[in-house]
């Protein structure tokens, strides 16, 4: 396991310390997994998109 250190203003700290009920590091973690996954999926969607043959349903739909 690698160890970060970060700097956070005071206030953001303590409203850090407060949500994460004890355990910083795994509820910054958890944040930090999620933020990773939302942008993973947001570039597929993205992809998708790009590459989407939009003429497939019209076809599909007008037989």
């Amino acid at each position: 396991m690698t160890r970060l250190t970060i700097a956070v203003p005071d206030e953001l700290a303590d409203k850090i310390k407060a949500a994460a009920g004890g355990n910083v590091s795994a509820w910054i973690a958890d944040l930090a997994r999620d933020a990773l996954l939302r942008q993973e999926a947001a570039a597929v969607a993205r992809f998708e998109a790009e590459q989407a043959d939009r003429t497939w349903d019209l076809d599909r739909w007008a037989a």
